[in-house]
């Protein structure tokens, strides 16, 4: 009866000893768990790496703005009256003819983006980038008269003269060149720059470039970029894939 009951104490003391070491320990895990983790997320901060800034590439962003290729920005239309007289101070008249023509043109000016080159371009840092874009210049080679508004509004021929088939020919010519010259002479290609700049600088911008500086002529080579680094952080670089 006696060694019954030794054996009951003893299995009572063997668990009652089992939980107070499991308290213990689970007691000494919290304590290192409260003292540990805010040293642990103090390292993980101070190793932690910053995102590195990427800067891109001037090359690549002047490509995708050749792609562009011609960008109209402005164009000058007007109605000019072009008058040809020949041989009318000839016998009253009678040999010349005249001629009244009605001109509506239009003018297009805008920049040649496949003229840029890489150097027209620098990255200053993420969010700074100088610019120079090519002058604005018209487009002479697109239709300057609207066929569908000219007209010959009168044509007088004398009494001893026939028409002349290249009267109306010179005359077109005439008014292409009075119409181009006047677009020269106006604030056209002032505007036209101005639409470009606009453009292209929100162009950029969508690019996530914050400050963008045109300038007259190439812009310098910026010096090279250094991300600022917060004291205890440490850049990592990408390795190249």
């Amino acid at each position: 009866m006696l060694r019954k009951l030794a054996y009951l104490f003893l299995i009572i003391f063997f668990a009652v000893s089992a939980f107070a070491i499991y308290t213990f320990v689970r007691g000494a895990q919290a304590v290192d768990n409260a003292i540990l983790e805010p040293v642990g997320n103090l390292f993980r901060q101070i190793v932690l790496p910053v995102t590195p800034e990427i800067l891109p590439s001037p090359t690549t962003i002047v490509l995708e703005i050749k792609d562009l290729a011609r960008l109209e920005t402005a164009s000058y239309e007007l109605e000019k009256v072009v008058t040809a007289e020949s041989n009318t101070d000839v016998l009253w008249g009678a040999l010349g003819e005249k001629l009244i023509f009605v001109a509506y043109g239009k003018v297009v000016a805008g920049v040649d983006m496949s003229a840029m080159r890489a150097e027209d371009l620098q990255v200053v840092d993420p969010k700074t980038v100088w610019v120079h874009l090519p002058e604005a210049e018209l487009f002479t080679d697109l239709p300057v008269l609207d066929t569908d508004r000219s007209y010959v509004a009168d044509r007088d021929t004398g009494l001893f003269t026939r028409a002349d088939p290249e009267l109306e020919t010179q005359v077109r010519r005439e008014a292409e060149d009075a119409i181009v010259e006047a677009a020269q002479s106006s604030e056209l290609l002032a505007r036209a720059n101005e639409n470009a700049q606009a453009y292209m600088e929100n162009f950029l911008r969508g690019l996530g470039f914050e400050n963008v500086v045109f300038m007259e002529e190439t812009p310098p080579v910026p010096p090279p970029y250094e991300q600022p680094v917060p004291k205890g952080f440490a850049v990592t670089p990408i390795p190249n894939p």
